[in-house]
């Protein structure tokens, strides 16, 4: 039975694939900086995020995504992406603020809305991010 992806493990997972693109691993350190939360709470995502498949955690050396966890950090993003396009290309609100709001909100909509969005921009012929 699959688990759904939780709003936390979102952001974890995305936050990590944006360290790895920029520095190669993640680090715990890093992680910490990014989200604003306490070590404790890295340490305990990071363990089930590694249980689940998601990541793989080398001690002093870091945190890589696998395949799994790449596809739905890629997902998240794609999601904030449309959110943001909407924001900006329908909506006209400022650039800045549809980033904040996409990046804050983006967890907490269902993919079947994320479809509806698509389909909104495709009709206003606006470029849809793959």
């Amino acid at each position: 039975m699959t688990r759904k992806v939780t709003a936390a493990v979102e952001k974890y997972l995305e936050s990590i694939y944006k360290l790895q693109e920029k520095n190669g691993v993640a680090r715990t350190s890093e992680i910490v900086k990014l989200l604003k939360v306490v070590p404790g709470t890295v340490t305990n995502m990071v363990k089930r995020l590694e249980r689940e498949g998601l990541i793989t955690h080398t001690p002093y050396e870091g945190i890589r995504l696998t395949k799994k966890g790449r596809k739905i950090a890629l997902s998240v993003i794609r999601k904030h992406l449309l959110l943001e396009k909407l924001l900006t290309d329908i909506l006209h609100v400022e650039q800045t603020l549809a980033y904040e709001v996409a990046f804050n909100i983006g967890y907490y909509i269902p993919d079947s809305v994320i479809e509806k969005v698509e389909e909104a921009l495709e009709k206003k012929r606006t470029p849809i991010v793959s």
